[in-house]
């Protein structure tokens, strides 16, 4: 359906107004001429252009889902001499970029030069206030000669010389400001101006400065980005890996097929469930992952002590690319999936097993208190019934993708794994608390449990992601800011959210988290999913010296804190036995006979 609301894109003639003048300084383009395009009337100013350019130019995959990203090379703030001049305009800005192809398999990378531009006053050096603004994205022909032999440019790309986005402010004749868009054609692909409305290139002209008239309006209304990506590992390292890991598994699982394709996966998968959406999700997360081990465990060779344990792993794809990728660890889950079978070289660890949480914490409880007292007392003659085997390896590092019932029990599993290094990774979906569904629309943190975190980072994380010191901490999610919160129980209720029912449970885990010790931190998955949301307990909250008795070194706040996780999990615990609402799932089939 078309939008009809605001004003709308029109075409522009051959001979529209204020003509562009041609490239002085470019010998390969010096004699081409521009053809507009199209225009939209805008509300903005010349300043608010600028910056929305600025975002297309840093984050040109979200105008296409054909581009990965763009690589900044170069940013001069203040080009001295840009490379390429215009009669009566005024460099700026110079950014240097290189495109990547969300497909290297088709399309190939690309650098670009994306120049700003104000209007001079005559000619002058001076820039007009009130004139024009002007960003020019111009393809690097010559660089694209060496990576194409033919000198094409890619598909993700028009097939331009240039394209040039124009600001133009108010006059007595054209009261609004508009936004316009011209284009020079390639040298060996002349382009017959006006553009027809059916020409590929037009539509994608139209496309353009839609999108870029949007983060106009953005940036006038001061829009603020409210989901930051990217904050616990690189986007740079996650995208790179997962495009490594695409291209190695279309050969090694496909060798058993003469179909050497990814689509060799997608066209044999055996579950029910969407096998786009699950194939580049778990090879998403896998990517994610492993890189973010990388920076946890960089004495181990990114490798968790542990191991890893996938909690109701499904459909064990995610297990199989880590096992594959020689990360030693295992899933389990109620059944064996149709999928299990078809993973080999190597097979890997998956397991018929169904958990009781309730009873496995308990026994674990029970059993570090006799310990604890058989300690301070003289051994008994007789030996204690043995609980359930813990089923979690010491310093392990705990999945739950989409664990449903099991969602919010991770923390409190992680809690009672033994080891100083032991971590978790929640992807939750379905809302489940601990005893039944969830089903608050609104949630809080209560103050005192703020009050154990860690003091934010005063800059973004970089593209190396989180050193071992840091603690991204997403505002608005959970974190205080000096407005809303007091560390003082009394005087402030805690942090809440109203964003909706799976907003309310994120805060709910990480409530978890908190009394089970963890500094819960969030990050949006770069996955084909709208529960995208991650939640990853790898720190303690003692390791900062916050939440404990001041004073105190550091062996002392670790176990003082280790005690008083002790008393949370168990009173979480019976709360859970006092409702009596868990129970746990039996293994389907043959399993569950046992």
């Amino acid at each position: 359906m078309k939008d009809s609301k605001g004003p709308q894109p029109t075409a522009l003639p051959a001979d529209a107004p204020s003509s562009l003048p041609r490239l002085a300084s470019s010998e390969s383009l010096s004699s081409a001429q521009w053809i507009p395009c199209v225009a939209l009337d805008v509300e903005c100013t010349r300043e608010h252009f600028h910056a929305a350019l600025l975002d297309l130019v840093f984050q040109p995959e979200l105008s296409s889902s054909t581009i990965l990203r763009g690589d900044i090379l170069q940013d001069d703030e203040q080009p001295l001499s840009p490379p390429l001049s215009l009669p009566g305009y005024r460099c700026t800005r110079r950014i240097r970029r290189r495109l990547l192809p969300s497909r290297p398999s088709i399309d190939w990378a690309m650098e670009q030069e994306c120049l700003s531009y104000n209007a001079a006053i005559n000619d002058e050096e001076a820039p007009d206030q009130d004139g024009e603004g002007l960003v020019l994205l111009v393809p690097d022909l010559e660089q694209l000669r060496q990576e194409d032999p033919d000198g094409r440019i890619p598909y993700y790309h028009p097939q331009v010389a240039a394209l040039a986005f124009r600001y133009f402010p108010p006059t007595s004749s054209m009261p609004s400001p508009s936004l316009r868009l011209d284009l020079m054609p390639l040298p060996s692909q002349p382009v017959a101006a006006p553009l027809p409305p059916s020409d590929r290139l037009y539509r994608t002209g139209l496309m353009l400065v839609k999108y870029a008239a949007k983060l106009c309006k953005g940036q006038a209304v001061g829009w603020q980005k409210r989901v930051h990506h990217d904050l616990l590992a690189g986007k740079e390292e996650v995208q790179d890996l997962y495009q490594e890991l695409k291209t190695k598994y279309t050969a090694d699982i496909a060798a058993q097929s003469p179909r050497i394709t990814f689509r060799w996966m997608l066209h044999n998968w055996r579950e029910s469930t969407d096998a786009a959406k699950h194939v580049f999700e778990d090879v998403a997360i896998a990517a994610w992952l492993i890189i973010v081990w990388r920076h946890m465990y960089p004495d181990t060779g990114g490798q968790p002590p542990g191991g890893f344990v996938d909690v109701g792993c499904g459909n064990g794809l995610l297990v199989f690319i880590l096992n594959a990728e020689g990360y030693r660890g295992y899933g389990f889950d109620l059944r064996e999936r149709k999928s299990w079978a078809g993973y080999t070289s190597p097979r890997p660890d998956l397991r018929v097993e169904s958990i009781s949480p309730p009873a496995l914490i308990a026994a674990h409880l029970a059993s570090v208190s006799s310990a604890s007292s058989s300690r301070l007392s003289e051994p008994s003659s007789r030996a204690a019934a043995p609980g359930p085997e813990w089923p979690f390896p010491r310093d392990s590092f705990l999945i739950g993708n989409h664990a449903d019932e099991l969602t919010p029990w991770l923390a409190l599993l992680a809690a009672c794994t033994p080891g100083e290094r032991v971590a978790f990774l929640n992807i939750p979906c379905c809302l489940h608390e601990l005893s039944g569904r969830f089903e608050r629309q609104t949630y809080s943190i209560p103050a005192a449990y703020l009050a154990s975190l860690p003091t934010a980072p005063t800059s973004p994380v970089d593209s190396a992601g989180a050193s071992a010191t840091t603690y991204p901490l997403l505002t608005p999610f959970y974190a205080p800011t000096p407005s809303t919160f007091s560390p003082s129980p009394s005087k402030d209720p805690g942090a809440s959210i109203t964003g909706g029912r799976y907003a309310a449970y994120q805060l709910y885990l990480a409530h978890l988290a908190l009394r089970c010790g963890f500094v819960p931190e969030r990050e949006a998955l770069r996955i084909p999913s709208t529960k995208n949301f991650g939640m990853l307990g790898r720190k303690r909250v003692w390791d900062d010296g916050k939440g404990t008795e001041g004073g105190l070194g550091a062996e002392e706040r670790r176990s003082e804190g280790e005690e008083r996780v002790k008393r949370e999990v168990a009173e979480l615990l019976r709360e859970v036995e006092r409702k009596g609402e868990w129970k746990a799932r039996r293994p389907e089939g043959k399993a569950g006979e046992h």
